[in-house]
């Protein structure tokens, strides 16, 4: 008989695949407790592939359903399949504080009165981005 902890350990493993969302599958995929992340999000897309009317596909472990995966979710988590990082887990990730290497970089919106912002970490005059009241168009580079 299978834990609980077991079911949550594999959600918690294949957690960038689970659309938490999706209730309908086509079909299932059993799932051994020791099998990698990226080994399952490679088995996944093969099997979307060669099966591409699926909506989605129940991931098992032992019988019990961990999840369904869905196309979209195993696209974005190519490359990323494991877990999900913890806070602090990157080298100096977490310390408070103003970084003194980066600015943020500030555009505001043209449109007189308007009075909005966005904040991003680069510029790109290619990825300018809009103002939310779709009739104002692109913002402008604070300077």
């Amino acid at each position: 008989m299978i834990v609980d902890t077991d079911v949550n350990r594999a959600r918690g493993l294949y957690g960038r695949l689970i659309d938490t969302a999706a209730t309908r599958f086509g079909a299932a995929l059993d799932l051994d407790p020791d099998d990698r992340a990226d080994e399952v999000s490679r088995r996944l897309a093969e099997l979307f592939e060669g099966r591409p009317g699926i909506e989605g596909v129940m991931l098992r472990l032992k019988g019990r359903d961990v999840g369904v995966a869905t196309p979209q979710r195993v696209g974005a988590a190519e490359g990323f399949a494991g877990p999900a990082p913890e806070w602090g887990a990157g080298d100096r990730a977490g310390l408070p504080g103003r970084s003194g290497r980066y600015r943020p970089v500030w555009f505001d919106c043209a449109a007189p009165g308007c009075g909005a912002a966005e904040a991003r970490s680069f510029y790109d005059e290619r990825a300018v981005p809009a103002c939310p009241d779709e009739a104002h168009g692109p913002m402008e580079l604070r300077r």
